[in-house]
């Protein structure tokens, strides 16, 4: 871990162009460009340094609930309530494929580090993993241990890291056939690795983000002053990881010292609830999205 940095507090730019909730956004891996999806139905391609709506993906038949860019930057998928995940190429903007399958909403997407491996999770309790090499539309693997509604994905090398309102979240090594579970004992809702993939960061609807130990499932840390405990909020770690950040159902925007698991900073960000928060890969930024349609870049 890092020595502490310092919470990126003035707005820079306002993305606008979103109708009703914005429900997710994050950066591309140079971080030259971000993208959000909503309750308009649109991912929106925007430049980080001029705040220009760059590209929009239509397509989604309703709202779209989470998204992720390849780390090749070649592809995004998308996911929402039309029950399939929307693999679209970036150059072009073209819909390259539609992958069905779920029977219920698709909560989160995520592909793996080598953009080989796109992981879906869904509100009927299953993770699918796709072949995003092949131009096949049946999953290449089902998962299926969640004993309720999927929430958030994460990976991290040949791990995948999944969240579940059962309160547990579940560490799979896809390459080893292996599973374990903890247990929070509140609906989860955002889950992410520390750089170094040894932390877990955990939020759920008790209104507390936790730093968990993977190997050990030991709760490291706990951070807590926003509220969540209706809405899926999604947290993250700042670049070198020594601040813990979520947004709050009253639209505030908080930052926690890692270690010390006091609060940072935290100010008014939108006029209602911060849906997710995305950290810049590579400077001192963070993306800010919101229910009232708002979309923020911090510095």
């Amino acid at each position: 871990m890092s020595a502490t940095e310092t919470p990126p507090m003035t707005r820079a730019l306002a993305l606008t162009g979103h109708r009703g909730a914005v429900n997710v956004g994050r950066f591309n891996g140079s971080g030259q460009y971000c993208l959000t999806g909503g309750q308009d139905r649109t991912i929106r391609l925007w430049n980080t340094t001029t705040g220009q709506a760059v590209a929009d993906f239509e397509g989604h038949g309703w709202d779209v609930l989470d998204l992720d860019v390849s780390p090749d930057n070649a592809h995004i998928a998308s996911v929402g309530g039309d029950r399939a995940v929307f693999v679209w190429d970036v150059g072009t903007g073209k819909l390259l494929r539609k992958l069905p399958g779920h029977t219920q909403r698709v909560n989160a997407v995520n592909f793996n580090a080598l953009s080989s491996v796109i992981a879906s999770g869904s509100f009927d309790k299953s993770v699918r993993l796709w072949d995003n090499r092949s131009s096949s539309r049946r999953p290449i693997q089902i998962l299926d241990e969640a004993g309720d509604s999927v929430t958030s994905l994460a990976s991290f090398g040949s791990e995948l890291l999944v969240g579940s309102t059962d309160g547990f979240t579940r560490v799979y090594d896809v390459r080893r056939g292996q599973m374990t579970a903890d247990f929070v004992g509140s609906p989860v809702t955002s889950v992410g690795y520390t750089q170094d993939g040894q932390c877990l960061l955990v939020s759920s609807l008790d209104s507390t983000v936790r730093l968990l130990d993977k190997a050990a499932g030991t709760l490291l840390n706990h951070y807590e002053g926003h509220r969540n405990g209706e809405y899926r909020l999604r947290s993250c770690l700042s670049r070198l990881d020594s601040l813990v950040i979520s947004g709050s159902e009253d639209g505030r925007l908080w930052c926690w010292d890692l270690m010390e698991a006091t609060c940072a900073r935290e100010w008014q960000a939108h006029p209602r609830v911060v849906t997710c928060v995305a950290y810049h890969p590579t400077e001192p930024a963070l993306l800010s999205t919101s229910a009232d349609g708002t979309v923020y870049v911090w510095r």
